[in-house]
Parts: C-alpha cells; sequence; structure tokens
C-alpha cells in the first residue's frame, strides 16, 4: 500500500538529499546479479546496512548522483516520506525536452566532471572491475542501437536507474516513481525504454511493458531484458500480461488436480 504522505521532488533536488539517495542506491543494488558479477570481492558484495558501505564508495555514488542532477538532457525525481528520502529515478527525458544550458552552467558541469576524474585517478574505485563494467555498458548500447536503431534513444524516454529503500520495498514506492515518466511519456505520446533488473522485471510487466530483447553479459551469466512501453498498446499488452497470468495459473491447477489423481 502507497503512502498517503508521499512528496516526489523533481531536479534540481536539495544538495541534502544527495548522501541519502547515495546510501539507497548503494543497499539497493548491492544483491543484484549485475552488482554480483562485477564486484571486486565478495566483500564488496554484501552490504545490508549504511555501516557496511565503505566512506569513499559512498562519496563516489554521492558525487555520480549530482552529475544526473546537473546533466540537461535528464530529470531525477526524488521520493520522500515525512521529510525522508526513500526512493530515486533517473530518466533521460526526450532530446526535444533537453534543457538548453548557459555558458556558465556547462562550465561549470565541465568543471566539475574534469575534478572528479582526478579524484578518480588519486583514489580509484577497488570495490568494482572496470573491464566488466565497460563489457556491460558496451553491450547496452549495442543492443539499444539494433532494437530502437540509430539515436532511437533520443526520441523517448529511458529510465536509468529506479532504486527504492530497502526498508520501503514492496510498497509501491517504486511504481509511484515510474508512473511519473509513464504519466508525461503517455501525455506526449512517446515510449519508454528501460533494462530491467531480476528485480523490477515484475513490476515493468504490470505496468504494460513488453520485452524486445536481452542484453547478455558475462558469457551468458548476467542476462537483463530490455522492455519497451508504447501509450498506444498499454492497455492491450497489460491484457495479454494478465491473461498469460491466468493461463498459467490453469495449467498449474490442471497439473496438481493429474497430480493428485495420479
Amino acid at each position: 500500500m502507497v503512502a498517503s504522505n508521499i512528496q516526489l521532488v523533481i531536479s534540481p533536488s536539495p544538495t541534502s538529499y544527495f548522501r541519502q539517495t547515495a546510501i539507497i542506491q548503494c543497499l539497493a543494488f548491492s544483491h543484484s546479479s549485475l552488482s554480483q558479477w562485477w564486484s571486486a570481492s565478495e566483500k564488496d558484495i554484501t552490504m545490508n546496512t549504511v555501516e557496511d558501505i565503505p566512506p569513499l564508495r559512498i562519496h563516489v555514488t554521492e558525487r555520480d548522483h549530482r552529475h544526473r542532477e546537473l546533466d540537461p538532457t535528464s530529470v531525477v525525481v526524488t521520493c520522500l516520506i515525512d521529510g525522508v528520502v526513500v526512493g530515486c529515478a533517473y530518466w533521460q527525458c526526450p532530446k526535444s525536452l533537453w534543457r538548453s544550458e548557459t555558458l556558465m552552467e556547462l562550465l561549470y558541469r565541465k568543471a566539475i566532471k574534469m575534478k572528479d576524474k582526478i579524484e578518480d585517478w588519486v583514489y580509484p574505485a577497488g570495490w568494482h572491475r572496470p573491464g566488466k563494467r565497460e563489457e556491460f555498458h558496451h553491450a547496452q548500447e549495442e543492443k539499444m542501437i539494433e532494437y530502437l536503431g540509430e539515436k532511437g534513444i533520443e526520441n523517448m524516454w529511458y529510465l536509468k536507474i529506479l532504486c527504492t529503500s530497502p526498508d520501503y520495498q514492496r510498497k509501491g514506492i517504486g511504481a509511484v516513481l515510474l508512473d511519473w515518466g509513464l504519466h508525461h511519456a503517455r501525455a506526449r505520446g512517446e515510449m519508454v525504454y528501460l533494462e530491467a533488473s531480476e528485480f523490477g522485471k515484475g513490476l515493468y510487466l504490470k505496468k504494460g511493458f513488453k520485452e524486445i530483447g536481452r542484453v547478455v553479459v558475462g558469457n551468458g551469466t548476467i542476462i537483463l531484458p530490455c522492455m519497451l512501453w508504447d501509450p498506444e498498446t498499454e492497455k492491450q499488452v497489460i491484457t495479454e500480461q494478465n491473461n498469460t497470468t491466468v493461463s498459467d495459473l490453469r495449467v498449474q491447477e490442471e497439473l496438481a488436480i493429474n497430480a493428485d489423481v495420479s
């Protein structure tokens, strides 16, 4: 059940939210198969509380969130309950909605990126294997072009990150963050694309997304469904999903009955 006192904040967000968002992202993705695959060691995977997250990792994740807030092509949606950050979504908008920057804004954003590159050189992130992350991002871009066409992603909404605090998972927070983007895409008649984790695929299917392919890395050990939402076929896809679910249940019931008889 979704809390009634929920609040969505659209970027630019107060900087006081950045650390809370970074912690949520670290905890939410720590047990995903993709994070486990590119992690440098076992201790870099097991993070169940804030105390388990190395301070440098929180700092870098917080810093990455700042980049997203400054990104003129994207929107960050932060979800709060009673003033506490409980989830976040990072949306890349269609090109027609990209924000224009003043010269000072552009220089500031580039300077921040340069500073962080120097910081990464001095204090390298040792909790993941760069080669594996590069392999994933290459496969991600390759499949995006294959399924959507060259620069096709620029004509639709792209949900890059959706994360919820472990304390608020399965309480509708992810659906609220997802609905924000679907509402705007529906109003403009635009599609939505994403790569789903094993935790999020069920939600996306319920909302009318359809699997159009897969990103496969790690010699086939890591598979992420590529999913597309189309406002014109949204209701049809949901109906098909529901019919499939009912059909599967009937098959299971028949198998159970036959097993009892035999």
